[in-house]
């Protein structure tokens, strides 16, 4: 049985095999962008890059669980500041 993030992630983005732990990782490893944060709906939403695939993914206010992946606004600010931060990450390695 498919978790709700994998079902809408093989939806909006064709990633049949999302692995909502890689995407949590990538999030607690601060190689993503907050787009968004709700109290009311005790969620977060970040920007991040998932095997070679920008997604908006929605986790929980603490960044525990993937709540959902939602489909691309195309925000192509959010998209160049993701890859910049990205890219010094990369230079440190």
């Amino acid at each position: 049985m498919m978790c709700h993030s994998k079902i809408r992630a093989e939806q909006r983005y064709g990633i049949g095999e999302f692995n909502p732990l890689k995407a949590l990782k990538e999030i607690r490893a601060d190689r993503c962008i907050q787009t968004d944060e709700s109290l009311e709906k005790f969620s977060r939403t970040f920007y991040l890059r998932y095997e070679n695939r920008y997604l908006r993914v929605v986790t929980d206010y603490n960044a525990e669980y993937v709540k959902t992946v939602l489909p691309d606004n195309c925000d192509f600010t959010l998209l160049e500041k993701l890859i910049e931060k990205i890219s010094s990450y990369k230079k440190f390695a």
